[in-house]
């Protein structure tokens, strides 16, 4: 039997929906919208950020409310400047020697925490151009303090829970951000009519730009992006789907350049080597089968 559940008792975000037994696709979109936008926008809450100086220094950039102006702002910026300065709002210094020298178990961090830094300063820009992709609802009284996806709809299985009372928020972080990725991956199937057709069309764009990493090319990816804009809202026949589908068009040029708006695993794996990482499960449909 399908069923799926998402519940938060984060502060200013509680929500406990439940859907079992007989629904439609658009109830399961509208639910799995609202766990990611919950899950996104309370996610850097529990990053090693000082968020207020991160947002002036973005506000210092201007103030982008097309992605045009997105990439004029981006355009100029040298990386290594914004990394100083972006490293000063880090509230996080590394262990990088174990403290007493037997430790086995020591890991050696391989990862930086000022890329969360990075992905907060994109994110105050994306939310400026893209307010609508962080729209959610509070619904529901949750019953425990805790954040839970449980999914179980066709060929997509998730469960994920974070414990809000016994867990540290490096483990809070991290189970925010693996609803936020197991949603986000599922969000554009759930909206579009033709899968297939929007996973060929982004991979296409996004294949002709090997890059990682690179400020100095996101502005031309993110410029060919809203060439084929138009093309991609085409795969939803209703007005939100056509936002959603737009939006993850973004979101994925942004992801494939290394400056995603959002916390990864992988940079929450590399500065905390400690953490378990979950495995990734489930089909979540298109050409991006597994998470």
């Amino acid at each position: 039997m399908d069923f799926l559940w998402f519940s938060s008792a984060l502060e200013g975000a509680k929500c406990d929906e439940k859907l079992q037994g007989a629904f439609d696709k658009s109830s399961v979109a509208k639910l799995v919208f609202n766990a990611r936008s919950i899950a996104w926008i309370k996610m850097f809450d529990f990053a090693p950020l000082e968020l207020k100086k991160i947002e002036a220094i973005a506000s210092s950039y201007g103030n982008p409310k097309t992605i045009s102006d997105v990439c004029s702002i981006l355009s100029p910026i040298k990386p290594g400047v914004l990394e100083g300065r972006l490293r000063e709002c880090v509230t996080l210094k590394l262990q990088m020697e174990p403290l007493d020298a037997s430790d086995v178990n020591f890991k050696k961090p391989k990862g930086d925490p000022v890329d969360f830094a990075f992905s907060y300063f994109v994110f105050c820009m994306w939310k400026k151009i893209f307010p609508s992709s962080l729209a959610f609802s509070q619904k529901g009284n949750p019953s425990k303090r805790e954040v839970r996806l449980a999914a179980n709809y066709g060929d997509w299985v998730a469960v994920k829970k974070v414990d809000l009372e016994k867990t540290e928020k490096k483990e809070v972080l991290l189970g925010l951000a693996g609803i936020f990725s197991s949603t986000n991956q599922k969000l554009p199937s759930l909206y579009s009519s033709n899968d297939d057709g929007f996973e060929n069309a982004v991979s296409a764009l996004l294949n002709s730009f090997q890059v990682r990493k690179s400020f100095a090319k996101l502005p031309a990816l993110l410029g060919e992006a809203s060439k084929i804009e138009p093309g991609i809202a085409e795969f939803s026949s209703t007005s939100e789907g056509k936002e959603v589908l737009r939006e993850a068009l973004y979101l994925r040029c942004f992801e494939h350049a290394g400056f995603p708006p959002f916390v990864t695993l992988e940079s929450i794996a590399g500065v905390y080597p400690d953490l378990k990482i979950p495995k990734p499960r489930g089909n979540f449909g298109g050409k991006k089968k597994k998470k």
